[in-house]
């Protein structure tokens, strides 16, 4: 018996062994081995089954790691769709999407306790600690013994007594788990009742989930439209028939509130969390009894899209037009985009939803590849909120120069509180000041590592870089003329912060962005607080924008529209009016109407004006006029090509071969007569984390005679000493 085996390696190539005679009933598609690899050990999976093989004297595996295989020939054809998708290893794609090697996921045995079906309570006296300690139950269902601990102290003796009364049962049973994902809030979430249009959008996807085929979706819905509960009615069909469902989120800050929603509605399965800030050995525990047909619904970030869902019938993308489903290191990919290709290869339904789709997801449904879905109304007809732009050009005071508040947003706020509602001011930039200067030479200070300004945050008394972490004193002392008049310029929300706390002292404000949210726990901490009304105003970056619901926000002030206008990237006009929408509609989720005050820089913008009218219609118009007029997606595919050197000179040499390179290699086939190549140029971030960087953007009909010509590039750049990064379909040009 021979084996194929990948390992952790930049090569896209497969190693045979010979599998010893003790260790063939061992041998499975799926399995972690451990193998000879040159003059090392090293860990890889089997991805194929040989019976004989024509060359002599293969090496032997050494040993079989894990008892369980991690996926089946099934799902390695998704595996390597993905891989050969993306340029990218199967070895190192494996070694990516897979919690592998953790701890054993050998079954262990667990205490367990639940209430009896039936007792004579009536007969029974209670204490009152027995009393709770059967309300948690009835509640919580079966339960850990050791959970049971944690939350009742010296619960011991009650357990005790209420065995020998008959109303508990206590069991041993097996479990492939290392400990809970984490506490979360068990909220309750009933059913409500559908509008017409959620009603004619679910029996849509009913008839798609019925068809047993591929169906792909986009439910386009406004903010506050009531996506979600046609996504859980869509689970509970699929469920009541045995089938699996990934449920993805774009950040994993939205995973608690989700696992409470789901565990809710429905309390008689078991959810699987999916996310990297879950222990390898959790993840892995998870995966595994996923395989095994224990677990139907699986939730996640990103990478739960890759769990081995046993008849898998249903995936929903939840905002799926968020940045956040690129994964912009390592392995490239785009769990949105992906979703689909599983949904195509699994036969299954595949849900987008959005209230701001993604121009390309929006142009898929308009040409008939997706089918398209409505939610024109909020719930209960609630109204959208009412948007104001603030043009900010006529705000400029003489002592301070631009307001960060304008007159407008002043007032807002103050009539807000007065009314006891709250507020939420959104400003996508973290840190106090962004830009540190000597106002004597002008000398600005930069990260050593990166070709980027440093960031004061003042709570740390830091400059730090937002790419390298790259952290220094705040200066005294200008290094170049030796004066010591050092300024501080720009905001981000750290300043915000202390600005709002200045005008409305009495105020409870609190700040979210990444910065604040570091140490585990501190994002639930904040949202549980705001959705208690212990914070009055909630300052935050793109984090406060997605997929959250609380009713008593009233308010919701947009700093400066026009950060995200300055990046250069095609898609910079959609990400400002995806951003605005969203953030705006947080407001005006409860029973009363919401205010959103847009201050810019630019109120005559198409994101900005159709924002205002919460015209998506309109705002697709206009920018896909824009798109086909520069050839730009959905109307060619792009690759960019990262090239980046520790040594400036060697790495620009080697550029320029590159150019010569692409130059004189033109691909062949499909539609690559329609091939454009920019570059190579220097990255916009000329210097990160050390390393000088260019790049260069391929533009094309047809991706598929370009994945040779991205195989040459590899090598050439390789005799250069630079390192190449493979970008499909990029989301950043940074």
């Amino acid at each position: 018996m021979y084996v194929r085996v990948v390992v952790n390696i930049p090569r896209d190539r497969d190693f045979t062994y010979n599998v010893p005679l003790p260790l063939q009933e061992q041998i499975a598609i799926g399995k972690m081995v451990y193998v000879p690899l040159g003059s090392r050990k090293a860990v890889g999976y089997i991805i194929g089954i040989e019976s004989r093989c024509e060359v002599e004297n293969f090496k032997d595996i050494i040993g079989v790691i894990n008892e369980l295989p991690f996926f089946d020939e099934e799902e390695l054809v998704f595996y390597r769709w993905v891989s050969r998708y993306y340029h990218y290893p199967l070895g190192k794609t494996l070694f990516e999407i897979i919690p592998g090697k953790g701890k054993s996921t050998i079954p262990s045995r667990k205490k367990m306790v639940v209430l009896k079906e039936s007792f004579p309570l009536r007969e029974l006296r209670l204490t009152k600690r027995q009393e709770l300690l059967m309300d948690y139950l009835r509640e919580k269902g079966e339960v850990y013994v050791d959970q049971l601990h944690r939350e009742f102290k010296n619960c011991g003796p009650v357990l005790s007594a209420l065995k020998k009364k008959g109303i508990l049962e206590v069991y041993e049973k097996e479990v492939l788990c290392f400990g809970e994902e984490y506490k979360e809030d068990r909220l309750i979430f009933p059913a409500v009742s559908l509008n017409e249009d959620q009603k004619s959008a679910l029996e849509a996807i009913l008839q798609g989930l019925k068809s047993h085929d591929f169906v792909p979706y986009l439910l386009h819905g406004v903010t506050g439209s009531g996506k979600t509960e046609v996504y859980l009615r869509a689970i509970e069909e699929v469920i009541s028939e045995g089938g699996g469902v990934i449920f993805l989120v774009p950040e994993i800050g939205l995973t608690i509130r989700l696992l409470s929603l789901l565990r809710s509605r429905f309390p008689g399965s078991e959810i699987a969390i999916i996310h990297s800030d879950i222990a390898r050995s959790l993840r892995q525990a998870k995966w595994q009894r996923i395989r095994a047909g224990e677990i139907k619904i699986a939730c996640g970030a990103r990478s739960a899209l890759f769990v081995p869902m046993k008849n898998l019938r249903l995936i929903i993308v939840d905002e799926e037009h968020d940045s956040s489903y690129k994964q912009n290191e390592r392995l490239r990919y785009n769990a949105r985009d992906m979703a689909v290709v599983r949904a195509k290869l699994a036969g299954a339904t595949v849900i987008l939803g959005s209230a701001t789709p993604s121009v390309q997801t929006y142009f898929n449904a308009m040409e008939g590849k997706y089918r398209y879905l409505y939610l024109p109304r909020r719930i209960d007809d609630r109204p959208l909120p009412e948007v104001e732009v603030i043009d900010m050009r006529g705000q400029c005071r003489q002592e301070t120069g631009v307001a960060l508040f304008s007159e407008r947003l002043i007032q807002g706020i103050g009539k807000t509180l007065s009314q006891g509602n709250q507020v939420l001011l959104f400003l996508n930039r973290r840190g106090f000041h962004t830009l540190i200067l000597c106002v004597t030479c002008g000398h600005v200070f930069s990260c050593a590592n990166c070709d980027l300004a440093l960031v004061y945050h003042a709570s740390a008394k830091k400059l730090k870089c937002h790419y390298c972490d790259f952290v220094s004193p705040f200066p005294t002392i200008c290094p170049v003329c030796h004066g010591n008049h050092i300024k501080s310029y720009g905001v981000g929300t750290e300043r915000l912060t202390e600005e709002t706390k200045r005008l409305f002292p009495e105020a409870r404000v609190t700040r979210l962005d990444s910065d604040v949210v570091g140490k585990k726990g501190e994002m639930e901490r904040i949202l549980k607080a705001l959705a208690e009304r212990q914070i009055d105003i909630l300052v935050g970056t793109q984090m406060i924008a997605k997929g959250h619901d609380y009713p008593f926000i009233t308010l919701v002030g947009v700093i400066c529209a026009d950060i995200s206008l300055n990046f250069p990237d095609f898609r910079a006009g959609e990400r400002l009016f995806q951003l605005v929408t969203q953030v705006a509609g947080r407001g005006g989720r409860g029973e009363f109407p919401a205010r959103v005050i847009i201050q810019t820089f630019n109120p005559e913008h198409y994101a900005i004006v159709m924002a205002k009218e919460h015209n998506y219609k309109g705002f697709f118009e206009e920018e896909i006029n824009a798109r086909r007029l520069f050839r730009f997606p959905p109307f060619t595919r792009l690759i960019n090509v990262h090239l980046s050197s520790l040594n400036r000179g060697k790495g620009e040499r080697g550029v320029l071969k590159i150019r010569e390179l692409v130059r004189n290699l033109k691909p062949e086939g499909g539609r690559a007569k329609t091939l454009e190549v920019l570059g190579p140029v220097w990255a916009p971030i000329a210097k990160r984390r050390g390393r000088f960087r260019w790049q260069m953007l391929f533009k094309s009909e047809d991706l598929r005679p370009l994945y040779p010509l991205m195989g040459k590039v590899q090598r050439e750049a390789a005799r250069f000493g630079l390192e190449v990064k493979i970008d499909i379909d990029p989301m950043d040009f940074m």
